[in-house]
């Protein structure tokens, strides 16, 4: 099984929009990396996120262009929730799953499940992608990872 955990896009800054959808930056280089994981034949059943529009909006983007059909909002994901009950959801499930969600959440599920115990700082960089696979023995470890900046289409 493997566990795709991505960070929202670039969102609108909270001056703008207290709810801070996705900034049109933040929407194509969303879009840019669900189309490169489309190419490289990523199977994706499911995809949960936080409910912030922000969260939201990316996890619609990677779910129509990967031609993901469940889609849902999932609680315990916000910025400051703790891992350990997700934890124990995320080691129920068998399929190929996405959760789209925020900073400090993420980095501190990457690594509760890389190394059972959670970071007290983060190095988990605004923007990006970590997959994670479970193997046999419920063991996680590192499969990839990338960062919505390096799929940038740029023109001369």
């Amino acid at each position: 099984m493997k566990l795709y955990l991505a960070q929202h896009g670039q969102a609108v800054d909270k001056n703008v929009d207290p709810d801070r959808p996705l900034s049109d930056q933040g929407h194509t280089e969303v879009g840019n990396v669900a189309s490169y994981l489309k190419q490289s034949d990523t199977k994706i059943t499911d995809i949960y996120h936080s409910g912030k529009p922000r969260a939201a909006q990316t996890a619609n983007i990677f779910a129509n262009i990967l031609e993901v059909d469940h889609l849902d909002q999932l609680d315990g994901i916000n910025p400051n929730d703790a891992v350990e009950p997700i934890v124990n959801t995320i080691n129920g499930w068998t399929s190929d799953t996405m959760i789209v969600g925020h900073i400090p959440f993420l980095p501190h599920i990457v690594s509760r499940l890389l190394t059972d115990s959670e970071p007290s700082d983060s190095d988990y960089l605004p923007g990006n992608i970590i997959c994670l696979e479970r193997a046999d023995n419920n063991k996680w470890s590192l499969a990839g990872c990338c960062t919505y900046a390096s799929f940038n289409k740029t023109t001369d």
